[in-house]
């Protein structure tokens, strides 16, 4: 009986931990890239500068899965502690396309845009293959784009 009760005390502690690891702190800002097809992985590759500086490059690479939800938001390319007095930053993104499936006729697509950051957790990229433009979702901007049916 001691077992069971310190099992599921345990279970309940562990559980609870989980959960607040889930909660953005106030001044840390997140960028996710989504491309929408799962089977894209590793055949595109993503450069993303914020404010002039070369945050990422990498191939792009989702894991999403019915069994794992972590990855329906994208790849995360970069988190950034929000500076003091900044409202917004300045994005330049580039993706490349690594295979003969182009964007829209391009091999290389890219922009440069400022987003206000103040208010908001983080923004995902997002990327509609046949349009041949980005997107950029946020909370409060899109909101029903975070939630998950």
């Amino acid at each position: 009986m001691k077992k069971l009760v310190f099992l599921l005390l345990s279970a309940i502690f562990l559980s609870c931990c989980s959960r607040t690891k889930m909660k953005p702190e106030k001044d840390s800002f997140f960028i996710r890239v989504n491309l929408v097809y799962n089977d894209r992985s590793g055949k595109d590759y993503i450069k993303l500068w914020v404010n002039d500086s070369l945050l990422f490059k990498k191939s792009y690479f989702t894991n999403y899965t019915e069994e794992n939800i972590d990855d329906i938001w994208g790849m995360r390319v970069a988190n950034l502690r929000k500076k003091k007095n900044e409202d917004s930053i300045r994005i330049a993104i580039r993706l490349i396309a690594l295979d003969d499936q182009l964007f829209s006729g391009k091999r290389v697509i890219d922009t440069t845009f400022k987003y206000r950051i103040d208010n908001i957790p983080g923004i995902v990229i997002s990327y509609a293959r046949v349009v041949g433009h980005f997107n950029v979702f946020d909370t409060i901007n899109a909101p029903e784009y975070w939630y998950y049916y």
